[in-house]
């Protein structure tokens, strides 16, 4: 399934660009790491760390309908340090980003699909989104605990294309306010 399982870190080619938030969200910095997938290689992984983020001053973008990313419910798994990628879906492929996070830690993962010309913006000042998909624990709060579904396993999201190349901002934060922690993130893009 995998041809490529380790394009490392220094063979994927990065490119951060440090994006300031307006006033009207507060003073954040977010800074996107833009990724190139090496040449002829359909995966890529790379490595990174929570402390490289920072909270965001607010989340409600991605409850608006025009984000649906997660809901104001589960803030909580999200409310920690982010840190951000960017990639482009090619024309007619699949895309397919699954995140392994540090043993014991609580990060989770969210990927926009956005337009690959124009406006990219980045969170908190996202305002809507081509769509958006989330991997985060599914829990259902049942008297005196809570039932989690999903908590040890890996993090992924899925996309496709058909005509049309996408620009793909993927977001990794922390759970319950964590502001540390590694993770794995790999990558896989393949013709469809």
């Amino acid at each position: 399934m995998i041809k490529h399982l380790a394009v490392l870190f220094a063979a994927v080619f990065l490119c951060p660009a440090v994006f300031a938030q307006g006033a009207a969200t507060g003073n954040d910095k977010v800074t996107v790491t833009n990724i190139q997938m090496p040449a002829n290689s359909d995966t890529g992984q790379i490595s990174g760390d929570l402390s490289d983020g920072s909270k965001l001053s607010s989340l409600r973008w991605a409850e608006s309908s025009s984000v649906a990313c997660f809901p104001g419910t589960r803030f909580e798994q999200f409310n920690g340090s982010h840190v951000f990628y960017r990639v482009t879906l090619p024309a007619a492929s699949s895309m397919k980003i699954t995140l392994k996070p540090e043993e014991g830690k609580k990060i989770n993962l969210y990927a926009l699909r956005q337009s690959a010309r124009g406006e990219q913006p980045v969170p908190p000042n996202v305002s809507s989104a081509i769509s958006c998909e989330a991997s985060y624990p599914i829990y259902a709060n049942v008297s005196p605990t809570r039932r989690v579904q999903n908590e040890d396993k890996g993090r992924s999201v899925e996309y496709i294309s058909v005509g049309s190349p996408y620009s793909i901002l993927i977001g990794v934060a922390g759970a319950e306010g964590l502001t540390e922690g590694s993770f794995d993130l790999i990558i896989e893009i393949k013709s469809r």
